[in-house]
């Protein structure tokens, strides 16, 4: 069966008016108007089984939540790995480490560090990407940044295109894809565009 799992990245614990995340249907991964809902209902219409964990109290969760999400969502080798943000290096350690293969990995606005908002965020970059997990991803990585997300970001992304060989897809204006976003019909494309 054809499989995606999309993971969403770290939101802060409140917004400036004070509400929460979870409080926020815009902010639920499943959600089909943001990006990734949307892009978890065309791929389902297509036959996908999709997979949109929603971690919770994500604004505090370690990374062994992302990791329990991923076991559950069942990784295997006809999975495409989309992971946005903190998502990305959360997917990125979890291959390395449970040595999974997957058909392809999508990283979206990719992080490798943690921020200064975030510094306990360091357990999801803990890794060493060796040329050997290059092999565990089928049909090869495929990065999308936009050039007015912030420089962390930029920096990290030549890191991932470095390490892993990637392909980047550079966009002006998308920020760090948030889900104000409706719709990634280039991410859609990628996707669907697969020999599966």
């Amino acid at each position: 069966m054809k499989n995606a799992i999309l993971l969403y990245g770290r939101f802060p614990e409140k917004f400036e008016d004070g509400t929460r995340p979870e409080n926020i249907p815009e902010c639920n991964p499943n959600n089909e108007h943001n990006w990734m809902g949307w892009i978890k209902k065309e791929l389902e219409k297509q036959g996908w089984r999709v997979t949109c964990p929603v971690i919770p109290r994500v604004w505090q969760a370690p990374y062994s939540e992302w990791q329990r999400a991923l076991n559950e969502a069942g990784v295997d080798e006809g999975t495409v790995l989309v992971g946005l943000s903190q998502g990305a290096g959360a997917g990125v350690k979890y291959l390395i480490e449970e040595k999974k293969i997957v058909n392809k990995l999508i990283l979206v606005a990719p992080a490798r560090q943690a921020s200064k908002d975030f510094p306990e965020g360091a357990e999801f970059f803990n890794f060493i990407i060796t040329p050997d997990v290059k092999k565990q991803i089928k049909n090869g990585t495929t990065i999308f940044v936009s050039n007015d997300d912030w420089p962390g970001i930029l920096e990290a992304t030549k890191t991932y295109e470095k390490d892993l060989g990637a392909k980047v897809v550079h966009f002006e204006n998308r920020g760090h894809f948030s889900f104000l976003i409706k719709t990634f019909p280039e991410l859609l494309e990628e996707i669907l565009t697969l020999k599966l």
